[in-house]
């Protein structure tokens, strides 16, 4: 079976978006997931990438199960329906993962499905990273004139920390048992992503205050993180800002597709 001790992990990636929001104008796909991209759906980028990793074992795609099974054909993986949020949909995953092994999953690689331009070297040099570190999850964040240099168009939310400028990436790995322990606590931030007040009630007003003011660097991040949850967190800074780049605005969408094409011609 697949373990972290042998340099190796299971994924999930979640793909039960419904295409309602700005990308509607772009596609009349009833998913983000099943978007067309540079002749193909979107989530199959993600997809090969996770099957092709030497680092990844088990590959569970979440999300509507008869139309991914349709769009991921022939790639060999797991589809199961996914759940009300992208939370549930988390715990969908992971629990079958867990249920489908004789032993623990451990350590889990989450991936979102608008994620097109990782590549499996990508992929195995984010666990290899996260597994020399040690911890029970770990989030990459891209410093800004990484991110710039090689996306110079595209817009991303940062924040300063004391020793540079990140954005987040969307993959990050977490230890199965510390998902299911802390699940209400991550509920309540990812429904306070938006309200900075009720951010500031779970996480506490003097780390938000810290944060907006440059006051805290990474290892002050991940302690009080690790307070927060209750685990061992890590913030890990990654060289490669293709993690950084999902697709949830139309200037996304052409951004990715243009870059796919350009490949895809050479």
């Amino acid at each position: 079976m697949p373990s972290p001790e042998k340099g190796v992990v299971d994924a999930v990636v979640l793909a039960g978006a419904p295409n309602d929001g700005v990308l509607r104008e772009m596609s009349d796909e009833p998913w983000e997931a099943l978007i067309r991209v540079a002749g193909k759906p979107l989530v199959r980028y993600p997809v090969e990438a996770l099957r092709d990793a030497a680092s990844v074992g088990r590959v569970v795609v979440v999300g509507p199960k008869p139309e991914l099974e349709e769009a991921l054909a022939g790639l060999g993986v797991e589809v199961v329906p996914h759940g009300e949020d992208i939370l549930e949909s988390a715990l969908i995953g992971s629990r079958h993962l867990a249920a489908g092994s004789e032993v623990e999953p451990g350590l889990v690689l989450f991936a979102t499905a608008d994620v097109p331009l990782i590549t499996p070297e990508i992929v195995d040099g984010l666990v290899r990273r996260c597994l020399e570190l040690g911890g029970e999850v770990f989030y990459p964040i891209i410093e800004r004139s990484v991110m710039e240099e090689r996306f110079p168009d595209t817009r991303r939310t940062y924040a300063t920390l004391r020793g540079g400028t990140f954005t987040g990436g969307n993959l990050f790995l977490a230890d199965r048992a510390a998902v299911e322990r802390e699940q209400a606590t991550a509920r309540a931030l990812i429904k306070a992503r938006k309200n900075p007040l009720r951010m500031a009630q779970t996480l506490g007003l003097s780390f938000i205050l810290r944060l907006v003011f440059g006051l805290l660097d990474v290892a002050g991040l991940e302690a009080h993180v690790g307070r927060t949850f209750g685990l061992e967190a890590r913030a890990v800074i990654v060289p490669w800002p293709e993690i950084g780049i999902d697709v949830d605005k139309p200037e996304d969408l052409e951004l990715v597709t243009a870059l796919l094409e350009r490949e895809r011609a050479r």
